[in-house]
């Protein structure tokens, strides 16, 4: 009656998926059962010591069937964890010590009354328990307590076979038997209860831990549970360095719009899983949508990297997918948390350095790297404050005629001279302010200081030439630039012939005909257009054949190396330029070879450091003052 009370009791409390499973193992191990297994083992066990030893002592007798009931626990607990998805907990471990919660009350209380208190408090003592381990389920470590645990069990099962051996010592009447069963069924149908309850607790808990705690596509910890992890691994490592790596699929946004997002997200789990194969689970987490972060030892990364490049590249059948990663190789132990994150930021920028360059799928972290992206960080954040303050200054580098060697324009150069980083180049920030799209607050500026300048010399008397300055790609997509230079030319009354624009050939990569219609309105309303650097691109000829230029500015490069082939290819650009009808100038112009070759085959201007390099206008005049270089008027 009992064991099938258990039973219906398990059926009514589990999950309609488990029934089967319920049914079976719960009745194998209900109380009735479970006492004639029990009782099986100590019959089968002690018939096979009298037969070799004869008379059994009573101390053997007692041991042996104390551990006959005793044995069966672990293979209960084992079997419940396995079969029914129950897993390890407090009260599993405190099963044992209430084993014997019937001899407790014969040995304790004497009388049925008093056998009956201590049943009854034994009995409140689990249920509190049992809320106790309810109200602190949530904390993981509870479960990771086994040395406690330990401790705590095996004391419970001395006092346990204490109280056993006490009961097998005494006489007890029959009556005092009915009421012990009559206890230990109420007992353990109460405990059957309480143990169901709590281990769904603890199985929907768990659940919903793995949930707050995993990435749901992928299945691998989340930050917060990754960071857990790595602590644990920087502390007690044995290795002498680890790699701190970050893993990003490269031009994955355009793979999810060609392929779509199941396709995508299929990716993103074969990357998970790939991942997981070479590092562990736990050392495996995705931070944003195609970046997984991923703490090794350092030994034997490289070989790892490329063959996880191997496979991410070979599971999309159009080759599309390339697999960057960048890491960081930090000594052990790391004390620091926040020194883990730096890692991973590290390891970021180096990845970062070969996004686009197919030739190259993994990079170490250098401090070079850290200075350039701090550097990044402080030239956006800083670059209204240098246009306010000063800090961006025009320099001015001359141009001068072939024909008269006379003044004829400048270039307008910009330079920025930081109070913290000191001087920079235009090589330090153009890039970093046209990444950040704000390239068009400099340039603006740059030409309000060209008009400015202008219109203060021109008060003054003195002879001005026409100043050329360069336009990025992104002045034409995030101003109107054109209402911009008018309204300047406007505001400082400047002849428009006095302004030249300079385009070089990326302005004019993936031009949608935008930027030619601005060509074509700048050249018809009487400014002039140049195109920069010809010769360093791949489709020059290409641009000259679609867009009217005023000029073209051959590239220093050809002079930088200064050879046969060079004065070739020059001589045939300027003829070239000539039969179009456009302008040549010359960059890079610096010794007196280059400009005897330059008037020779018939270059119309020069530029370079022959003349002067780039300074501020006053400083500019005098050198070429003191060169006897002088304006035509």
């Amino acid at each position: 009656m009992v064991g099938s009370f258990f039973l219906v009791i398990l059926v009514i409390l589990t999950e309609r998926k488990n029934l089967t499973a319920t049914l079976v193992w719960g009745g194998l191990f209900s109380l009735c059962p479970y006492m004639a297994l029990s009782d099986g083992i100590y019959h089968g066990t002690l018939y096979l010591l009298s037969q070799m030893m004869g008379n059994i002592p009573l101390l053997a007798d007692v041991i042996l069937d104390y551990m006959s009931r005793l044995v069966l626990i672990p293979v209960a607990i084992y079997v419940f964890q396995k079969k029914l998805s129950i897993h390890w907990s407090l009260s599993l471990f405190l099963l044992s010590a209430f084993g014997g919660i019937g001899y407790l009350g014969m040995v304790v209380g004497k009388t049925q009354f008093a056998a009956f208190i201590v049943d009854f408090l034994a009995i409140i003592l689990w249920w509190i328990l049992l809320a106790y381990e309810l109200r602190f389920v949530r904390n993981a470590q509870t479960f990771r307590r086994f040395g406690f645990l330990g401790v705590f069990t095996s004391f419970s099962l001395l006092v346990n076979l204490a109280m056993y051996v006490c009961v097998r010592m005494i006489e007890v009447t029959p009556e005092f038997l009915d009421y012990l069963v009559f206890v230990s069924c109420l007992f353990w149908l109460t405990l059957t209860v309480a143990v169901k309850l709590i281990f769904r607790a603890v199985r929907l808990e768990q659940q919903a831990e793995i949930a707050r705690n995993h990435d749901q596509l992928t299945g691998l910890p989340n930050e917060i549970l990754f960071s857990n992890y790595v602590q644990e691994l920087v502390l007690s490592s044995r290795e002498k360095n680890l790699a701190f790596v970050v893993f990003d699929l490269d031009s994955f946004k355009a793979f999810n719009e060609k392929n779509g997002f199941e396709e995508g997200d299929a990716v993103l789990r074969f990357t998970a899983r790939t991942l997981k194969a070479f590092f562990g689970e736990r050392y495996v987490t995705r931070v944003s949508s195609d970046i997984f972060r991923v703490v090794a030892p350092e030994s034997g990364l490289d070989e790892k990297i490329g063959i996880i490049h191997e496979r991410i590249r070979s599971f999309s059948t159009q080759g599309e997918l390339e697999l960057k990663a960048g890491f960081c190789i930090q000594p052990c132990p790391v004390d620091n948390p926040e020194e883990i994150e730096k890692c991973f930021m590290r390891a970021r920028l180096a990845e970062a350095t070969i996004k686009g360059i197919y030739d190259k799928i993994s990079v170490g972290y250098e401090d070079r790297m850290g200075a350039q992206a701090r550097l990044k960080m402080y030239l956006v954040s800083h670059i209204d404050e240098a246009i306010q303050k000063g800090y961006v200054q025009v320099y001015y580098q001359p141009v001068i005629s072939a024909k008269t060697y006379s003044l004829c324009g400048f270039e307008a150069l910009a330079r920025w001279i930081d109070p913290v980083h000191g001087f920079l180049s235009p090589l330090d920030f153009i890039s970093i302010l046209e990444e950040a799209h704000l390239i068009h607050k400099l340039d603006l500026f740059m030409l309000e200081k060209v008009c400015e300048n202008y219109r203060k010399e021109t008060d003054l008397g003195h002879v001005c030439v026409p100043v050329s300055f360069n336009l990025s790609r992104l002045d034409f997509k995030l101003c109107d630039i054109y209402a911009e230079v008018e309204g300047l030319t406007q505001k400082y009354r400047v002849p428009h012939h006095m302004l030249h624009l300079e385009i070089t050939e990326s302005v004019l990569e993936g031009d949608d005909g935008e930027v030619l219609e601005y060509v074509k309105r700048f050249r018809e309303e009487g400014f002039e257009v140049w195109m920069d650097d010809f010769g360093s691109g791949f489709s020059s000829l290409n641009v000259l054949k679609d867009y009217d230029f005023d000029f073209i500015k051959i590239d220093m490069i050809f002079l930088r190396n200064f050879t046969a082939k060079s004065k070739v290819i020059i001589q045939s650009v300027v003829e070239m330029a000539k039969n179009l009808g456009l302008g040549t100038l010359t960059e890079g112009v610096e010794t007196e070879e280059h400009l005897n070759f330059l008037r020779k085959i018939g270059c119309d201007r020069l530029q370079g450091y022959y003349f002067s390099k780039p300074l501020p206008y006053g400083e500019v005049m005098q050198v070429l003052k003191a060169k006897g270089i002088t304006a035509f008027s």
